[in-house]
């Protein structure tokens, strides 16, 4: 009698397994409607490098096979406690530039207005100067290998730094750092002034690896980040790189900008250095 009833048991188990294992067929209403949806979308911001200052603008899509919508026909003016810098609308859709060749305005709020639709937004973020490269580490490790050439490795977070700051580091093939191009985000990484989010993230671990030769060039951007972006990043990091098996429930990550607008206005102060591999 026991022997049957263990074979019922292991039976069951077994036809539990083979239908959890099935894969489900996710129809169009696997993808729900968002339960908040946004009027824009706002990137970008004011640097302290460039003449030139990019905002973009886009309309959050609702569809997975959709992508987000340019905004046009926006206003959009940047007071840094001094003067006003009007962005206008690019060559490019969604995309506006503004023009500065004034000095930063440190530790000091910049307020951004925008208006679009009869509605009117604002945001404010804080210029934080940044250290130079040459008075901090660099978030990357190199060696040289048999052949003798550099290889290193950068990885993407850098947990318990004194500030927290947004790196973008180029070589080889990897674009300059241009902050109108909004599809550079692969190759930014960053350094926390927060500890590891969870002992899981190690298992997460992202990083880029390269090898050049002693003589070729690398150049880093360091950023600054006011505390707001900081903790901002940081929030946002929790429910994407550092997201795993025993995280919480995803949630809403609010920015800076007043109404109902995803993403954050940023005010950041870049430092620029270019080293030979070897010097690394």
């Amino acid at each position: 009698m026991k022997i049957f009833r263990y074979l019922c048991c292991f039976l069951l188990v077994i036809a539990l397994t083979v239908n959890g294992c099935k894969k489900s067929n996710f129809g169009e209403e696997f993808f729900l409607t968002p339960v908040k949806q946004y009027d824009m979308a706002v990137e970008g911001g004011f640097n302290t490098l460039t003449i030139s200052q990019y905002i973009r603008l886009t309309k959050p899509s609702l569809n997975p096979d959709s992508v987000p919508a340019p905004i046009r026909k926006a206003s959009i003016v940047l007071n840094d406690g001094r003067v006003d810098i009007v962005y206008k609308e690019s060559a490019t859709p969604g995309v506006y530039v503004g023009v500065f060749r004034g000095d930063p305005n440190y530790n000091n709020a910049y307020k951004l207005t925008i208006k679009y639709d009869g509605k009117s937004y604002i945001a404010v973020d804080t210029l934080r100067q940044v250290v130079n490269i040459v008075d901090d580490f660099l978030p990357l490790s190199t060696r040289i290998n048999v052949e003798k050439n550099v290889e290193g490795n950068i990885p993407k977070h850098t947990f318990g730094y004194l500030n927290p700051n947004k790196w973008y580091i180029s070589y080889g093939e990897t674009p300059f750092w241009n902050p109108s191009k909004f599809d550079q985000t692969n190759y930014y990484s960053y350094t926390h002034f927060l500890g590891s989010p969870n002992s899981l993230y190690p298992l997460n671990n992202l990083k880029r690896a390269f090898t050049l030769r002693p003589e070729e060039f690398i150049y880093i951007y360091k950023i600054s980040l006011s505390r707001k972006y900081s903790q901002y990043l940081y929030s946002v990091f929790m429910e994407t790189d550092w997201n795993g098996l025993f995280s919480g429930v995803p949630v809403n990550v609010d920015g800076n900008v007043s109404g109902n607008v995803q993403g954050f206005f940023s005010v950041v102060d870049v430092d620029f250095r270019r080293y030979r591999a070897k010097e690394l």
